[in-house]
């Protein structure tokens, strides 16, 4: 028997890139897989690479880790398949461009409630089920940006600090109750990420407009290169 065998995982962001690389790793290394995906009707790929690979022990669940409601509706699917879960992997993440004063209220609030809120309520909900079975790992996804600010993404960089001092945190916890926690930092990957980074509207004419051009300029200078990390070297260290 394999290390993972009867392993349960629950990933989120699996649409593309690092969560969808990790879900099909991991299936493949007979772990079951609940790959949770904000907009099902968005995850074509991953469907595709189910059906191409044979890959059953992966099963999607919808859930916007964004919407309280939408994580207990999530966990209770996950719930009515399987009595354990022994991985949790904070995976789904967003970025906004722009500067604090140019972000609106709504958009800084999505950018928190994404990237920082809902990894804590997810886990806040997953860990009485690691306890039970009195086994666990719970591994969140984190960034350079969580430990070095860059400008005209202040947003981004908050969440992801807050995740680093979410998971020290945590980690201290769990010390005594056999549920590990852990972080991956990672730097750039090739991914849909940087396709999907939203601008602010206000960047546009504000009196930040330049700056956020420049690092809007660097981003795109990003995309074109081909030497970054690959999500599937991400998704290998995670089976690992």
């Amino acid at each position: 028997m394999s290390q993972t065998d009867s392993k349960v995982i629950v990933i989120t962001g699996c649409s593309s890139g690092i969560g969808l690389e990790t879900a099909v790793a991991c299936a493949k290394n007979d772990m079951k897989v609940f790959a949770c995906v904000r907009n099902p009707y968005k995850a074509n790929e991953l469907k595709n690479r189910i059906e191409t690979e044979n890959l059953s022990k992966i099963e999607i669940i919808e859930m916007d880790v964004s919407n309280d409601i939408s994580i207990k509706t999530g966990i209770q699917k996950i719930n009515s398949s399987t009595d354990h879960i022994d991985i949790l992997f904070n995976n789904a993440g967003r970025m906004i461009l722009g500067s604090l004063e140019d972000l609106t209220d709504s958009e800084l609030i999505g950018q928190i409630n994404t990237d920082l809120r809902g990894v804590i309520i997810l886990t806040k909900n997953i860990i009485p089920i690691m306890r039970k079975n009195k086994s666990g790992l719970i591994i969140n996804m984190s960034s350079v940006a969580g430990r070095i600010g860059f400008g005209f993404t202040t947003s981004y960089c908050t969440s992801k600090f807050g995740i680093e001092g979410f998971s020290e945190s945590l980690r201290r916890e769990m010390l005594t109750r056999n549920v590990n926690v852990t972080l991956i930092e990672a730097g750039i990957v090739h991914t849909d990420f940087f396709n999907n980074i939203s601008r602010t509207k206000q960047s546009h004419s504000s009196n930040y407009k330049t700056d956020t051009q420049l690092m809007e300029n660097v981003i795109n200078l990003i995309k074109t290169k081909t030497n970054w990390t690959h999500p599937q070297d991400v998704a290998k260290k995670i089976v690992e």
